[in-house]
């Protein structure tokens, strides 16, 4: 009880963190959400052919529209109450009500999925230590929980990172603590709903196909996908989008939302290239952009080969890990809040390895400076 009674308290000390930087400042990445969540509240209905002038066009899969839909809609619903409370109580604080009307509020109702996600990693992380009866698992979830690079990437920018690791985390922890095959099974449904999230998800679909694999029966898996490509097409119904429409769309925004050899990531072709190029750009005979696809097809040979031939969890989850820094390092394209998932595979993989912790701090201060210099917020 003790043991619950203090996570719960770590949960709740990283939430009223999180609430300090929730408010001051925001990315401008923000305010398409807020606009791809009111267009989605007029209707839903041919959300993904509309135009929104001043803000980018939709490019994110349905669940997260959605949820920006409902981070509208629940600041109407706090606003409305609020306003409503000043009106019928003298002793109400009005100065609630300003505060709320405030645009930083509003945008700051955005960045609450991505916070609310953040705690349930921490919650996972503290779950798989648990049963794993590694040592010190508050202390190993804390490293997440109370990272300056994690808190900055939900608090302050804003962005959805967290929702799709957390259903990257909670697919790989159902598959492997689910005490049912019909819990594992859900794994594959939780996989796909990353992957309605944010398309990067798909990075790590070789990895989570193995996996499945190695622990669930013909029978859960042929459910699973099932299941899964249900969700998949239903989740594109609400937007007037029918199965053929559905797959046309997504794959439309598979390249990416720029054509740079790096967009603002500290990786390989950043430092090739310091000034900017485009990825069509050729190093000796070919394009840089199909060097990294090949140098990436490479690497996921090696590791999905060494996995099969040295099956253990540790392997898996190093597995994990190398893939999540060669996605960001070799790929093009790449974002610097894409370093993000390796965060969270490295916290696992080498959770037993104390000297791991210098290198996993080392790891999260390169990915905050990345991220605090490319977004130069707070405006210093």
């Amino acid at each position: 009880m003790k043991k619950t009674k203090f996570i719960f308290l770590l949960l709740l000390l990283a939430f009223l963190l999180r609430l300090v930087f929730l408010f001051p400042q925001y990315s401008g990445d923000i305010k398409n959400h807020l606009a791809w969540g009111g267009g989605l509240l007029l209707s839903p209905v041919d959300f993904y052919s509309r135009h929104f002038p001043g803000f980018n066009d939709p490019n994110y899969p349905p669940l997260a529209i959605f949820l920006f839909g409902l981070s509208n809609l629940l600041y109407l619903w706090v606003q409305n109450l609020i306003e409503f409370l000043n009106r019928l109580i003298p002793a109400f604080p009005s100065f609630l009500v300003p505060l709320f009307n405030h645009e930083n509020m509003r945008l700051g109702f955005l960045k609450l999925p991505g916070i609310i996600c953040d705690l349930g990693i921490g919650y996972l992380f503290f779950m798989f230590f648990s049963k794993r009866k590694e040592r010190h698992p508050y202390l190993l979830t804390s490293l997440y929980l109370f990272n300056p690079a994690v808190i900055y990437l939900s608090s302050v920018w804003g962005q959805i990172e967290p929702i799709t690791n957390f259903f990257l985390l909670l697919s790989f922890y159902l598959v492997l603590m689910g005490k049912t095959d019909r819990v594992r099974t859900s794994s594959i449904i939780f996989f796909t709903l990353a992957v309605l999230t944010k398309q990067t998800a798909l990075w790590f679909a070789p990895f989570y196909l193995f996996i499945w694999l190695k622990n669930l029966p013909v029978r859960g898996l042929i459910s699973g996908f099932l299941a899964s490509i249900a969700v998949f097409f239903v989740g594109y119904l609400p937007f007037g989008l029918l199965p053929s429409e559905a797959i046309k769309s997504y794959l439309a925004t598979l390249g990416g939302s720029s054509s740079g050899v790096s967009d603002a990531a500290w990786n390989f072709w950043f430092l090739l290239f310091p000034g900017g190029s485009e990825d069509s750009v050729r190093l000796g005979l070919f394009s840089v952009r199909w060097i990294s696809i090949v140098l990436l097809i490479l690497l996921l040979g090696l590791l999905i080969y060494r996995l099969i031939k040295h099956y253990s969890l540790r392997t898996f989850l190093t597995s994990l890990f190398l893939w999540s820094l060669a996605v960001f390092l070799l790929q093009t394209r790449v974002h610097e809040r894409h370093l993000a998932p390796a965060l969270v595979f490295g916290l696992l993989a080498f959770v037993g390895n104390p000297l791991w912790w210098i290198w996993y701090l080392a790891l999260s201060l390169f990915h905050f400076l990345n991220l605090f210099l490319t977004l130069k917020i707070p405006f210093i």
